[in-house]
C-alpha cells in the first residue's frame, strides 16, 4: 500500500498515468498494439504530452510506476507499450476502503 502511495506522490507519476489512462488519441502517432488497442508507446506518445522533461526522467517515472504495480509493459518487436493495471487500481482502492472507511458508509 505504500509503494502505491509513495508512486502517486510524485506529480509527473500522477500525470503519466493520466495520459496513460486516456490511452490512444488522435495526438498518437506509434503503431498501435494489435491486441491492446488502448497501450501507448511512452517515448513517442506520452513524452510529447509532458513538456520539457528528459527522456532519462521519463524512464525513471515510469520504473517506479512499474515498481508499484500501477503499469503494465508489453513489448511488439523494439516497441514498448504501457497501460494503466486496473487490477492494482482497484485493490489499492480496496485497501484504502476496508482500513479507513468506516463500516456502512459509502464512498
Amino acid at each position: 500500500m505504500a509503494k502505491i502511495a509513495a508512486a502517486f506522490s510524485d506529480p509527473i507519476r500522477v500525470r503519466i498515468m493520466d495520459i496513460l489512462m486516456q490511452g490512444r488519441d488522435e495526438n498518437c502517432v506509434s503503431t498501435p498494439h494489435p491486441e491492446l488497442p488502448h497501450a501507448i508507446c511512452p517515448y513517442v506518445d506520452v513524452l510529447p504530452k509532458l513538456g520539457n522533461i528528459a527522456r532519462s526522467k521519463l524512464s525513471y517515472h515510469l520504473k517506479e510506476l512499474r515498481d508499484a504495480e500501477l503499469v503494465e509493459e508489453r513489448r511488439m518487436g523494439k516497441q514498448v507499450f504501457y497501460l494503466v493495471n486496473q487490477q492494482t487500481i482497484e485493490q489499492f482502492l480496496h485497501m484504502l476502503e476496508q482500513r479507513y472507511l468506516r463500516q456502512g458508509r459509502k464512498a
